[in-house]
Parts: structure tokens; C-alpha cells; sequence
């Protein structure tokens, strides 16, 4: 390990490592409380996971919520985060979290200028059935973010390839959601977009990124990358990082954050992890596992919750797509559609594909007589009447879809030959699922009994948004694989305060680690949108509280 240097290149208070959520979080928050504060990044813009992000932060009982006329209460939050939990929380950090993060979006709203819409109508995951489900209103997004305030950052900050830009929840909603974006007024987009007005994770960064960098005037370095922690008696005391091929030494005189995300990037590490066969991401090609190499060399412990339900995809990579050099993964959400199914390579479908927390725990089902993942890989199978209606991935309707990733046919079993999956099995599985499809119905996996499905992906001009006979020919069908999204089931180990903690127990001084970096804990064995972006304000608030108390 990186010895303290004789003389810092660089000496402040708090080093914050990331440029994403947490990290500006906890850089603003420390720097109202009077410290020094510098932000070191990786990658070669501002912004991170959450820039590629919706943009929705989760917080039952929110200050937004009655301006839609939606109300709420702390318990029915706290009972709503334990159903998720699963019983993996930890109760005192699940309760700092429900304690802390309203006070803390008031206070970026307040002290940061950060425009908090809440967002009607789109519902809980498991509402209704779940104790403490809420209809709408938990979410918060942002308002437009002009993007000419970052000045010398508009160009430096990053712009998400997944979300629509330019559109803002409540207009998503209004123009049909994801199965209607044909429909959408692409006029008012291409206008918002001429004029940098930005929304869902590029505009939430862009107000946090703003009142960090532009207002309170605290320093971001980009392409610079840390490498090692610098330790003395103890206690982490700053880092070695690179800059232009250099070591570059950055003092900390109270400490250092780590909120670099997860190991998404990192195959290997996520495999193991994850417990999968393989793994890609949706997420920028920077979150390589540091924080996990970096805390082992410190003696961090490291913490984990169950992988089987957590935010986890399947999708594929549009030939050509790349971000920053590396392959773009896409996350499917064709199977939300009517006319689109998930099958396995017996042809059998096996989940509602509509619901993400139903198929990601029952693709990974393990056969233990035949030692296999009988529902590993998934295919996608729709027909001529998705493709007249529906996009897949950026092809619209019409557009002529690569053979390299969408194989044709005229028929299911020719289909099924192309794809490698059980020809005869194919045909039975959309003669039943058609008989029951043309009524609306589905039996068998309940597709569009949640409302959440049906409003962020469904088309309701159906019986059922979600469901639609694959009876017109020809037959498409595509090979899925595991898409992350940068929210990791490892982390590191952190206490009320988002200290790291050692292996024996004790917190490591001068060393805090928030957002992905931080073990889901607080959290527990289950997912529901926005409570990563959450999490990352939640602890970074926290975190930069910490920081700045009084000796």
C-alpha cells in the first residue's frame, strides 16, 4: 500500500471519491459545515450511476406528496420498507434511513435549490397487495434542469443513452408510457433537447452537481482515479489517486467517502457475487469494485444481502452501441407489452414478464437433480403484431431489425430452431397462452396484475395491458442476458453514521462509504425504484453531518 507521501499534492478536509449522488451529497452537505471539501472522479464526466438513471428518489410520507392530494404516514412507509427488507435489514439502519431521508430532500431543496416533484400516480411495486402500499406520490423527479447553469460543467456532466430526455414523469404518463412512444410529442422533446433542459437522472445530477461545483465552488477532478487509501496509525488519512499518468496525493483531514457505486463492470466480481453465469450493465463502465478493493487493503468488512431480488435485468447490446468505448446493454422491457412473451429453452414460459421481482427470482430457480438453471437464459418471442405497435430497444416500428440480434422465421418451430429452444413445446405454450390472451387473461403468471407494470410499460388501450395474442406472422425471438444496473447484493459494511467498519467490528476512522458502495443493509433482501437514489442522498446527508460535527 501507498505510504504517506512527504508533501500532499493536494490537502483538504474531506476527499469525496465518485461524482455521482452520494458523493455530491455528502461534498455539500460537509461543505456548509464548513469544511473543505474535493471531489475526485474516475470517469471523464460528472454525474455517475444516477445520470444514467429515472431519476426518482423513493420517500414515503414525503413534503410533495400533499400538493397532489396524496397523503401518507411514517408507519405505513416503515411497514412498506419491511415487507421489502425480507427480513435482511438492520433494524437500526433501516430506521436511520426512514428517519433521515424526507429531512434530508427538504434540506436539498432548501439549501441546494433542487426542484422536487412528486410523482402521481405511478404506484408502489407491490400496491395493493402488500401491507403500507401507497397509489402514488412516494416518488419524487425533478422539475426541467436548464442545463447552461453548470457553466464550465454543461459539457462535463453525463447525459443518460436509457432514458427518454427531455420528458418529465407526469408527460411519460400522459402520453401513454413506454408501449406508446410512437405517440409521444417528439416536437416538445426535440425542443427541450436543442435547449439542454433536462430531466429524470441527468437533471437531478444537474441540480446537485450545480449547487456543489457552480454555487458553493467545490473542486471536481475528472480522469482521475483512485487507486489506494493512505493509512496512519489506524485511520484513513487521504489517498493516492492518478492525474495525468501521475501519482496525485490527496490529504484528508477528517476523512474520505467512497461512493463510487458498485462492481458492475467488473465480470468477475459480479459472477461470484451475484451468483450468476455471467453478468453485463446498463451502467456507466466505471464502477470496476474499487471500493471493495480498497476497503479489503484497510481491513473493511464486507456485507451482503440475498442477490434473488434486487434490481437485476435481463436485455441484450444493440450491435455497434457503446458508451465511452465499452458495449451498451439495454434492459428489456418489450415483455411489458401485449403480443410479447418470455419462454426458456424448453419453450416453456415460466413467469410474468411483465413484472421484473417476479422473473429475475425464478430465472434464477436452480435444478438441483440435473444441477442447472432450467430458466436460464430466457428468450424473448414476439410477433408482427408487436412489431407493427411496439419498439424494441431504438428501432421503431418499420425499422428493419439486425439478424445478429433478432432472429425471424414464419413460424414458431422454425423460430424455435434459430434460437436453439424446444420446437414443439413453443407451439403449445402460444396455442394455450393465445386462447387464454384473446379474452385478456393470464392464468398461468397473472401478466398486468400489478399496477406498477401496467402503468410504466403497459398499453391501455388493451383488455389487458399487458397481455396480447403472438399470432401473426412472422415470429421474432432474441437470447436475453443478465443486465445490472449498478445496485450490487455486496458492499462494504457501514454503521448509523456511514462509517466503514472493520472486520473487528469497529469503525475504521476517516473512512465513510455511501450510496452502492455501501452493503444494502439498511435495505434489506428486496428492491423498489428510487430507494438506490435514496439510499445515496439518505447517507450522504448523513455522512456529511458526520464529517463536519464538532471535534
Amino acid at each position: 500500500m501507498a505510504s504517506k507521501p512527504a508533501r500532499w499534492d493536494l490537502e483538504v478536509d474531506v476527499v469525496a471519491v465518485g461524482s455521482g449522488l452520494g458523493a455530491i451529497c455528502s461534498a455539500i452537505v460537509a461543505h456548509d459545515l464548513d469544511q473543505q471539501v474535493v471531489v475526485l472522479e474516475k470517469a471523464p464526466k460528472l454525474g455517475g450511476l444516477c445520470a444514467y438513471g429515472g431519476g426518482e428518489v423513493f420517500v414515503p410520507n414525503n413534503h410533495k406528496m400533499a400538493e397532489i392530494g396524496a397523503t401518507d404516514s411514517d408507519e405505513a412507509g416503515r411497514q412498506y420498507l419491511d415487507f421489502l427488507s425480507a427480513g435482511f435489514a438492520d433494524p437500526k439502519l433501516l430506521g436511520k434511513l426512514l428517519d433521515n431521508a424526507r429531512p434530508a430532500v427538504e434540506y436539498f431543496e432548501k439549501e441546494a435549490g433542487v426542484k422536487w416533484i412528486a410523482v402521481a400516480g405511478l404506484p408502489d411495486y407491490y400496491y395493493p397487495e402488500a401491507p403500507g402500499t401507497h397509489p402514488g406520490g412516494r416518488y419524487l423527479s425533478v422539475d426541467l434542469f436548464e442545463g447552461s447553469q453548470l457553466g464550465e460543467w454543461q459539457h462535463k456532466t453525463y447525459l443518460t443513452p436509457h432514458i427518454p430526455l427531455g420528458v418529465l414523469h407526469r408527460e411519460l404518463y400522459a402520453w401513454g408510457g413506454l408501449a406508446k412512444v410512437t405517440e409521444w410529442d417528439y416536437e416538445l422533446i426535440a425542443e427541450r433537447i436543442t435547449n439542454d433542459q433536462r430531466s429524470s437522472g441527468p437533471g437531478m445530477m444537474g441540480y446537485f452537481i450545480k449547487a456543489a461545483m457552480i454555487d458553493r465552488g467545490i473542486p471536481a477532478y475528472v480522469e482521475t482515479p483512485v487507486r489506494e487509501l493512505i493509512t496512519e496509525n489506524g485511520r484513513v488519512i487521504g489517498v493516492r489517486a492518478e492525474r495525468a499518468g501521475q501519482d496525485f496525493f490527496v490529504g484528508a483531514r477528517r476523512g474520505v467517502v467512497l461512493a463510487i457505486g458498485g462492481y458492475d463492470m467488473n465480470k468477475e466480481m459480479a459472477r461470484q457475487y451475484e451468483a450468476m453465469p455471467d453478468w453485463n450493465s446498463a451502467a456507466p463502465p466505471y464502477l470496476d469494485g474499487d471500493h471493495m478493493v480498497m476497503g479489503g487493503e484497510v481491513g473493511a468488512a464486507v456485507a451482503a444481502v440475498p442477490p434473488t431480488n434486487l434490481a437485476m435485468f435481463f436485455g441484450y447490446n444493440i450491435p455497434g452501441e457503446e458508451h465511452d468505448g465499452k458495449p451498451l446493454y439495454r434492459t428489456s422491457w418489450e415483455c411489458g407489452c401485449p403480443h410479447a412473451i418470455w419462454v426458456n429453452r424448453a419453450g416453456k414460459r415460466f413467469c410474468d414478464e411483465a413484472f421484473y421481482k417476479d422473473y429475475q427470482p425464478r430465472v434464477r430457480m436452480w435444478d438441483g437433480q440435473n444441477q442447472e438453471m432450467p430458466n436460464y437464459p430466457p428468450f424473448l418471442i414476439f410477433d408482427q403484431n408487436y412489431r407493427d405497435r411496439y419498439p424494441l430497444g431504438s428501432f421503431m416500428p418499420g425499422t428493419e431489425l439486425p439478424e445478429e440480434l433478432v432472429k425471424q422465421a414464419n413460424t414458431p418451430r422454425e423460430l424455435a430452431e434459430k434460437l436453439g429452444i424446444d420446437g414443439e413445446q413453443l407451439e403449445a405454450t402460444l396455442e394455450r397462452y393465445n386462447r387464454f390472451a384473446e379474452k385478456g387473461e393470464d392464468p398461468d403468471f397473472g401478466s398486468g396484475s400489478h399496477p406498477w407494470s401496467v402503468r410504466l410499460t403497459g398499453d391501455e388501450s388493451y383488455p389487458n395491458p399487458c397481455v396480447g395474442p403472438l399470432n401473426k406472422s412472422p415470429y421474432y425471438g432474441l437470447r436475453l442476458v443478465p443486465v445490472g444496473v449498478g445496485i450490487n447484493s455486496h458492499g462494504l459494511r457501514t454503521n448509523a453514521h456511514a462509517q466503514v467498519m472493520h472486520v473487528r467490528s469497529n469503525p475504521i476512522p476517516g473512512l465513510y462509504a455511501v450510496g452502492n458502495s455501501a452493503a444494502l443493509l439498511d435495505l434489506g433482501g428486496g428492491y423498489q425504484s428510487g430507494t438506490s437514489n435514496m439510499r445515496a442522498i439518505t447517507w450522504g446527508y448523513l455522512a456529511g453531518q458526520h464529517l463536519g460535527r464538532k471535534a
